[in-house]
């Protein structure tokens, strides 16, 4: 048996086609795959296969429904089964066409660090012919509608990869009307956007690929309010100065399509300045006490500045680091190097070490050709490239210290700053600064200056309700400011009747592509099960403003008191949840929004919990 989920959906059958009945059963066959091997809850399935609301009789036609799936699959292993809530089907993941994709595409991703250029584009080009066309089209359910999104974002994903491996191997002009085309269908991806612009660059068609440049900086502007990202500036920059290297030239027809790409010119380690720190926002408010306390003279010796900024998604890490590192440049005169770690980074894996230091060297100048493979060597070289230089580098959205150690420099001329949304405990010899939300009035101060002071200086008590609404997060601020300053028709007061509404709030902060959503999201996706489930079973267990310490937690659940305080222990090192004083919890406003979005997929409701009445423990109104 053979499943297609990219294209229409489509079962095969020694050669085959399987007769998967109506559209209700093919999307309950649709969820099931989509989650192969895993428990799909019945509720999930039935607003899976109704569009509006379910009938009565919704649980029998889904039993019934599953009766004919596995009438169709008589013969064949792959068959649905019972499993507590809801129901799992058995498949290898080889026999569905979006697995082996997403399999393809992690083991190209393997190879391109690997240095095997060419072998990488020959799995992601048999990992982008497995699509048929737009993936479960024809199936039209809001619910499966959302999966066949992040699988087109996953093709598109592939696909850009692909590109980026042929430019690097010398096929700029070639590659040209392909990107054109992309960049047409999807003029906000940034991604697409830059290839094009390197691939016009690497043509000789400078004024081509700095015009690019401009038409997407006003449509971001016009559309969304924002300024491109940092490492589309700095693309920008680099062109205008003639700082990018000479492109390769195309391999000749039918030749391998080789790694490596344009890389620094050849400076032997010397320790040129080079700068690679994106753009510092005029927008940035508050955080004075962080910066003057970070910004007090480093101290001198043999031992290595590090500084960890840690806080919640959202919070305004990546935007400390950055004016902190431009505050702190003059003091580190040989180089100033950025690396985004993508610890949580929405479809993509995080940076592996290795791939980092192959960054770091060759943003500091080292030719391709004395970059060892093997990693060890790789972190050695790095240590002894910028042994007693000071240099400044910033390792931003890093997972762990694991992945943070071996990017380390070994002497104390240097400074690093990391920004996580994890406390990095496992560092040793640290200056860390964990971020809280804003203040009310730097919240205010924010919301102002993206807003425009024009149309928020009369009604400063609207401009605090909203600030409120957002639960004093600086990425919501700065979404709903945004959004508001490029809609001249609404008022102050027609925002906060669209933030008011509790379940649709995570909805109305999302501009272009930053969302608070997706930003929780990762950070919930790299939680283990168990830390899920209790995450998502605390926000119904707690009001807003409350706190509560592992008694409390353990009555609630059933669960030892060490047990409770460990998994909230754990979430507080995530930031998943706040604490003020030692041992007493509390969710952030908008964090436990989400958690109570998520619970629904895990079909925890106030039902499944009872009334949650704790017989011991302690809930106490935060603040008190």
């Amino acid at each position: 048996m053979y499943f297609q989920l990219l294209g229409a959906l489509k079962v095969q059958r020694d050669g085959n086609r399987v007769d998967l009945g109506g559209l209700r059963q093919q999307r309950l066959l649709a969820m099931l795959l989509l989650d192969a091997n895993r428990v799909v809850s019945a509720n999930r399935l039935i607003d899976a296969m109704w569009d509006d609301e379910p009938p009565v009789t919704a649980r029998r036609q889904l039993h019934n429904a599953v009766a004919a799936i596995r009438r169709s699959f008589a013969a064949a292993k792959s068959i649905v089964v019972n499993d507590g809530p809801g129901y799992r089907i058995q498949v290898e993941a080889q026999d569905i066409d979006a697995r082996r994709f997403t399999t393809l595409v992690s083991r190209a991703s393997v190879t391109a660090a690997e240095r095997r250029t060419a072998a990488a584009v020959e799995l992601l080009e048999e990992a982008l012919s497995l699509w048929e066309g737009p993936a479960l089209s024809g199936l039209n359910s809001p619910v499966l509608d959302i999966a066949a999104a992040t699988l087109e974002e996953k093709r598109l994903s592939a696909t850009e990869q692909l590109l980026a491996l042929r430019l690097d191997g010398g096929a700029a002009a070639a590659l040209v009307p392909q990107l054109g085309e992309l960049v047409s269908e999807h003029p906000l991806r940034e991604e697409t956007r830059r290839l094009l612009i390197l691939a016009l660059h690497g043509s000789g068609r400078k004024a081509e690929a700095l015009n690019v440049y401009e038409q997407g900086r006003r449509l971001l502007r016009e559309e969304i309010g924002v300024d491109p990202s940092a490492a589309l500036r700095q693309l920008y920059d680099r062109i205008l100065r003639d700082d990018l290297p000479q492109p390769r030239s195309r391999p000749e027809p039918g030749g391998p399509v080789s790694g490596g790409g344009g890389q620094p010119a050849d400076h032997g380690g010397t320790g040129v300045k080079r700068s690679f720190l994106p753009y510092d926002t005029a927008h940035f408010t508050g955080r004075t006490g962080d910066l003057r306390s970070l910004t007090t003279p480093s101290p001198t010796g043999t031992a290595l500045g590090i500084v960890v900024i840690d806080g919640m998604a959202g919070v305004g890490k990546t935007t400390l680091a950055v004016r902190l590192a431009h505050q702190l440049a003059h003091r580190y005169p040989e180089g100033h190097l950025f690396v985004d770690l993508n610890g949580d980074l929405p479809g993509h894996e995080p940076l592996a070490p290795d791939a980092a230091l192959e960054r770091l060297l060759l943003d500091f100048g080292l030719p391709p050709a004395r970059i060892p493979r093997d990693g060890r060597q790789l972190a050695a070289r790095w240590r002894a490239e910028v042994a007693e230089r000071r240099i400044l580098v910033v390792l931003d959205n890093a997972v762990d210290a694991k992945q943070v150690r071996p990017l380390l420099p070994g002497t104390g001329k240097a400074l690093v700053i990391i920004t996580s949304r994890r406390r990095l405990v496992g560092l040793d010899g640290v200056t860390s600064r964990s971020l809280d939300v804003f203040s009310p009035e730097d919240a205010v101060a924010l919301f102002t200056r993206i807003a425009g002071a024009d149309r928020t200086k009369d009604r400063p008590h609207v401009v605090a309700e909203i600030v409120a609404l957002c639960g004093y997060l600086p990425l919501a601020i700065s979404i709903a400011a945004s959004r508001f300053h490029n809609r001249p028709a609404w008022s102050l007061e027609h925002m906060v009747f669209r933030l008011r509404d509790e379940r649709g709030r995570l909805a109305e902060l999302s501009h272009g592509d930053r969302s608070v959503m997706a930003a929780f999201e990762t950070s919930y996706r790299n939680l283990s099960p168990e830390l899920r489930r209790l995450f998502c079973v605390l926000s119904f267990g707690t009001h807003p403003c409350t706190e509560f310490d592992a008694s409390a937690v353990a009555a609630m659940t059933n669960m030892p008191v060490t047990e409770a305080d460990r998994l909230l222990e754990e979430l507080f090192d995530a930031h998943m949840l706040g604490q003020h004083t030692a041992g007493h919890y509390h969710f952030q406003e908008l964090l436990r929004a989400y958690a109570r979005v998520k619970a629904a997929e895990l079909d925890v409701d106030d039902d499944t919990l009872g009334a949650l009445d704790p017989r011991g423990g302690v809930w106490v109104q935060a603040g008190v």
